[in-house]
């Protein structure tokens, strides 16, 4: 078994990695061969397929890896699986797809949930994921909350005596803020194995080093001997609009700028004789979904968003105009892969554009060529943060930051 003071100072956080692609599955071994030896994952991830890509993949290494998950969300078929036999007073629905709980009975399934899908009979590390869920239902009142979250920690510390789970601790978006206390969870209780913390740290999420009466989040987990984990490590903000710390260059020096206007054009043509058709002379400008590509195909923030503004927006609209024959729909698939590149042009530009700020600024030393992603994190862990999670779907990604491995 992996001890808490061998893992790797960066590790894998499987919230976007799927059992259902074949590079996610490629990647995640390759990044065990090369000395990464912690993963990230949670119950609720792609709907299960993240631990199942797990579970399939470190069977023959198992004992090399420190595996972390989490629960507490419950969605899809789970909502019919459990709320009816949970604790009504420790269940909250933020709405009806989504509902949340840290109902012991609710963690003790979803834990034997996890092991099964990860191939294992225990897990280095459990996280009770985003407790803060129960601000929604009764926002002026926070004791319960801590009644609950101290509640769930007795619990964990027998399976824990079980051999279930080798650590537990917390997982929260809100911790570094303060907003659910950290200290008032652990002082003066006997959690001998509350040993792990995650939460958001990068350019602009930093709270947790940021001292009140003289001590920081980070440092009060360095007093109990608690691990922290960050996450979101290359998301932040620049000039108000989110960015991703990443730079894609290699991926679209060969875009085909004229290529994309001219099937850009046959699509909206395709789509105003359609549109005439049915006796609709408007503009096209005057449809949203056509407009929005209009304005803003090339400056997407994110792929994921490009991918979201397509399948749930455009498609839908072509669909309905009820084309004869399928060519509007595979123009789009067509156009969506110059939409991606187009979105990672302006990621990595804009994320240039932060590097040359943040030297200015004396943050970066002038002569560091390094990619701005190592270079963040890299300051993470220098400003004390003991492991960063990584989303690392590629091969590329993990050579990225072995350096810091």
């Amino acid at each position: 078994m992996i001890n808490l003071h061998e893992l790797s100072k960066v590790g894998i956080g499987a919230y976007r990695m799927t059992i259902d692609n074949a590079e996610h599955i490629t990647t995640l071994k390759y990044a065990l061969e090369k000395g990464i030896n912690l993963i990230d994952t949670a119950s609720n991830y792609q709907f299960g397929n993240s631990e199942k890509l797990i579970g399939n993949t470190i069977k023959s290494v198992r004992e090399n890896v420190f595996l972390i998950s989490k629960a507490g969300y419950i969605q899809g078929s789970d909502i019919d699986t459990y709320s009816s036999s949970l604790n009504n007073s420790k269940i909250t629905k933020i709405n009806d797809k989504f509902y949340y709980s840290i109902d012991t009975s609710f963690l003790r399934k979803q834990i034997e949930v996890s092991l099964n899908r990860l191939n294992t009979d225990y897990l280095d590390g459990f996280l009770i994921h985003n407790p803060e869920h129960y601000f929604d239902i009764k926002k002026e009142n926070k004791e319960y909350i801590y009644s609950y979250i101290q509640e769930a920690c007795v619990f964990l510390e027998d399976l824990v005596d079980e051999g279930l789970i080798r650590y537990y601790g917390i997982s929260s978006n809100v911790l570094p803020q303060g907003e659910i206390n950290l200290k008032k969870i652990v002082e003066n209780n006997c959690f001998q194995n509350f040993r792990l913390a995650q939460f958001p740290y990068n350019l602009v999420e930093n709270q947790a080093t940021n001292k009140k009466d003289n001590e920081s989040l980070v440092d009060f987990c360095k007093t109990r001997d608690i691990k922290t984990f960050g996450n979101r490590p290359l998301n932040t903000k620049y000039d108000s609009k989110v960015l991703r710390l990443a730079d894609y260059s290699d991926e679209y020096s060969n875009i085909n700028l004229k290529k994309e206007e001219a099937l850009f054009e046959d699509f909206l043509s395709k789509i105003k004789n359609q549109l005439e058709k049915y006796g609709e002379t408007s503009p096209l400008e005057s449809f949203t979904p056509i407009q929005f590509f209009i304005q803003n195909r090339k400056k997407i923030a994110n792929p994921e968003a490009v991918n979201r503004a397509v399948k749930s927006h455009l498609l839908p609209f072509v669909k309905m105009l009820k084309f004869s024959d399928s060519s509007a729909e595979k123009t789009i698939i067509k156009l969506l892969e110059y939409w991606v590149l187009y979105s990672k042009k302006h990621i990595t530009e804009r994320s240039k554009e932060l590097k040359e700020k943040l030297k200015l600024d004396g943050v970066i030393k002038n002569n560091d060529s390094r990619k701005i992603s190592v270079i963040a994190c890299e300051n993470y862990l220098s400003d004390g943060i003991d492991h960063v999670l990584v989303g690392m779907r590629k091969k590329k990604y993990v050579d990225d930051l072995l350096s810091l491995v």
